[in-house]
Order: structure tokens, then sequence, then C-alpha cells
């Protein structure tokens, strides 16, 4: 072979290389900021014997925590009880909320356990009232205490990114018990509310627009006082509302509580990339293609736990697979004089309630007795 050759050779290499990288890159900056509501139906219902359900083994049916059962037609909601038999699981089935359970159905597992609304749920009257926006107007639930005496304060709550309202459904009945009326907002790409002007997500740098809107909303409708509560990219989203509303706004927020918070997204693509075991030339190609096609400064979106103002309750499990948990411990070591952090083990990402829902529960209405 001649050096020309050689050198061909090599420099076709290099190109190839290059243009392999960068679109990788692109393409996980697209599974990262893409909107898609598709759910992998991935766990099989082999059979159905009264209050027993027999599903294919995976790392979420194995789990014995409290999980709901969701399929296209239905939905269920299962007990701690996982009774594992080689490449099947039997779970006890508390609730059949929707639809028929039976053989042959492709289901997923949702942590979020509850897939109807707060009235079927709970017995907790509500409304669906619209919340303006900058893009038009977001659906919330409206969900005022129960019995006569009510706070003036409110929490506001923010689903995780590709999740929706029954996020906080979990949640809902302690905050309720504490007197205070909450708003469950939908935000923008939700599919009854509009989606961003580029069809992408922004990881928390335009979406806090639409929870400052609730904030505005719950305050021209009697809010003396906010307590924020955000899932996942929501948590995020919470703590950069913190930094950037209006001063008047801020001033209402008298806590926030944040489970399985993303707390930098560079963390989270450096996490996720490790588990994938990519080169870190792909890594740093997803990160600034991110960037690119969002809009936004990864950078921009790191929270700061020296500008944390407000009182914050963390929850964090250490077998969350989507965002590492060191970065919680951190930011709570490195403000003990405002953040209570509590960490629950073998559920996985926003599952420290089903892991332990009255300790959960618990611990809200710990916080909320100091801060409302």
């Amino acid at each position: 072979m001649t050096r020309r050759r050689l050198v061909g050779g090599a420099v076709a290499a290099a190109v190839t290389g290059v243009f392999s990288t960068a679109g990788a890159g692109y393409y996980f900056a697209g599974e990262l900021l893409g909107v898609d509501r598709t759910r992998d139906l991935a766990v099989r219902v082999l059979a159905v014997d009264g209050d027993e359900v027999t599903l294919s083994r995976d790392l979420d049916t194995t789990k014995p925590i409290e999980l709901g059962l969701m399929w296209p037609e239905g939905a269920a909601r299962l007990t701690t009880s996982a009774r594992v038999d080689g490449d099947t699981v039997v779970r006890q089935v508390a609730e059949r909320e929707l639809g028929d359970l039976r053989a042959g159905l492709a289901a997923h597992v949702d942590y979020n356990v509850f897939s109807t609304d707060p009235k079927a749920a709970f017995g907790l009257d509500f409304a669906t009232v619209p919340v303006l926006g900058e893009l038009g107007d977001l659906p919330a639930w409206l969900v005022p205490p129960p019995g006569a005496e009510r706070s003036g304060v409110w929490a506001i709550a923010m689903h995780g990114r590709g999740a929706s309202r029954h996020e906080a459904l979990r949640v809902l009945p302690t905050v309720a018990g504490a007197g205070l009326t909450t708003l469950v907002i939908g935000y923008r790409n939700d599919p009854d509310a509009p989606a961003s002007p580029d069809g992408y997500y922004h990881l928390g740098d335009t979406e806090w627009r639409d929870l400052a809107a609730a904030i505005r909303y719950a305050r021209e409708n009697g809010a003396t006082g906010i307590v924020l509560l955000g899932w996942s990219m929501g948590g995020g989203a919470a703590l950069t509302a913190l930094s950037r509303l209006p001063v008047a706004d801020a001033a209402l927020v008298r806590g926030v509580v944040l489970d399985s918070p993303v707390l930098s997204w560079d963390a989270v693509i450096d996490f996720q990339a490790a588990l994938r075991h990519l080169p870190a030339p792909i890594t740093w190609s997803a990160k600034r293609f991110t960037e690119w096609r969002g809009g936004l400064s990864l950078a921009g979106l790191d929270q700061d736990p020296g500008e944390l103002t407000v009182p914050a309750l963390l929850f964090v499990d250490e077998a969350d697979q989507l965002v590492r948990t060191d970065r919680a411990h951190a930011y709570a070591s490195a403000r003990p004089d405002l953040v209570t952090l509590v960490s629950t083990r073998d559920g996985g990402h926003v599952a420290s309630w089903n892991v332990d829902p009255q300790g959960y529960a618990a611990a809200v209405t710990t916080f909320l007795d100091r801060v409302a």
C-alpha cells in the first residue's frame, strides 16, 4: 500500500469517526429533549386468579413495593406482595381501577400507582381549572382540603419529564390533610397542554415559566403562601423558578418538597452515558447537541445550594437508575440549615413513596406543619 493510500485511509477513518460521534451525540440529545408519549408495554400478564396476577419477571415487577399496573384500556394497583417463581412473579391486586385485567395483556409497571383523579382515588373534591401560561391555557387540578378550616397556604405540584398530573396523586391526601389547597399543574408538551414552539422539552429552562403562571394563579385566587412540590425534572424546575421568579412571587414561597430532583442535567447525562458505556467523545457531543437543539445552557441549570432561600425536603431512593443520588446528598450536606433529606432503598426513580408510604406521608406532614 502506498503512503498516499495510507494517508487517505486514515483521513477517511477520522472523518467517519467524527460523523459517528456527532450522529450518536445528536441522537442522544434527541432522546433527552424529544417528547414521546408512548409507553413500553414490556410486562406480560400471564395469568389472573382471583386477586392474584402472574406477570413476566423484570426489575420492577419483582420489587416488594406498591405499584400500579397499567395497560392501554385499564389499570390496577398492586400490593407489596411479590412471589418470584423463575421467570414469573405473582403479585397481589389491591384494586382494579379501570378495565378488564386478564391474561394476555401487554402492560407496564408505574410507580404513580393511581391512574384516575383526586375524587376517584381518594374521594377528594376537585375542579379542573385553566391556568393561563405564556403559551395558552394549562390544565390543572384545583383540590381544596376537606373541612371548613383551610390554610391560606397553597401547594403547587409539578410532575416530571414525560409524566403527568397523576404523579402527584400519591401525596394529595397528605397535603389536603395538612389543610392546604393544592394546584396540580400540567405544563407545556403535556397531551392536554400547549406544545412548546419547537416541540422539545427544555429540561426546566422554559417549563419553570408554567410554574410561575401557576404561582400567579394562586396569588390572584387568595394564596398567602406557597409550597412547591416537584418530581424529577419538576423538582429542578421548581428550584429554577425560585431563582428566576419576580421578587413578589418568590416571596410567597415558604418551602419546597422535591422527589428525585434533577439538580444537574450535566450529571444526569454523565450517569446515563456511564450506564451505557458510552465513550467520552459521544457524551461530550450529546451535551453540546442538547444545548444547541434546546437553546439552553446545561451549566445554567445546575442547582447551587448556596442560592437556596427556603426550607427544602428532599426524597431520594438509592436504587434510582435515572438520577444519581450523590448530588442530592451533597446538596443537603451543603445546607443543613435548610435541607432535610429522606433516603429510601430498593425503590427507584420517584419511588420513595412506594417503598414507605407512611414514612413519606409523615415526613411531608412534619415539613408542612413547619413551613405552612
